[in-house]
């Protein structure tokens, strides 16, 4: 049986717009992937990781040395796993450096799920408010996760729903959290 995260996690998928286009930023496994692939039917999917070890991040699992040896493993992993599915695009970049390259309101959803720490976590939230369409949906994991000092992901999200203002609003599940832009 699944666990409660799983459940929570399951139902803010089934808040994405279905059949659409949407971007994973944070695959690790890729089994979550696989949820967002049957829960949401995108007609396509931009998974977006570098699969880089990156010691500087030591709260992170790509950033615990025991993971440094894995990175590139997994990373051929998920590209075995999704090989056959022409809906899904492989990103092995930064999520900076994937999302750039997508026109703006190319994205009807995100999902984040990357690095939390600060700067990153709001820049991916600054990137995603121009690829996502209006009426479309940022949401994200971790909404809760505490680096030590503060919650980065919280008050990247709360500053990001500030300066949007009028133009979203904001649903938190437990560790998800759901911004859906206005059309």
């Amino acid at each position: 049986m699944a666990g409660k995260r799983d459940e929570t996690r399951r139902k803010m998928l089934d808040a994405l717009p279905k059949n659409g286009v949407g971007a994973e930023v944070g695959v690790w496994e890729g089994r979550f992937s696989e949820v967002i692939l049957e829960v949401c039917t995108p007609k396509a999917l931009h998974l977006i990781d570098p699969w880089e070890y990156d010691p500087r991040f030591n709260n992170t699992g790509f950033g615990r040395k025991k993971n440094a040896e894995r990175m590139p493993a997994m990373h051929e992993m998920v590209a075995e796993k999704f090989a056959a599915d022409d809906r899904v695009h492989l990103h092995r970049a930064t999520s900076a450096e994937a999302l750039v390259e997508m026109e703006d309101g190319s994205l009807d959803w995100i999902y984040i799920d990357g690095n939390h720490n600060e700067p990153f976590v709001g820049m991916d939230l600054a990137l995603a408010t121009k690829k996502v369409r209006p009426g479309g949906v940022i949401a994200g994991d971790d909404y809760h996760w505490s680096d030590g000092e503060g919650t980065p992901v919280k008050a990247a999200v709360a500053k990001t729903v500030e300066k949007l203002g009028d133009g979203a609003t904001l649903e938190v599940m437990g560790q998800q959290y759901i911004i859906r832009l206005q059309a």
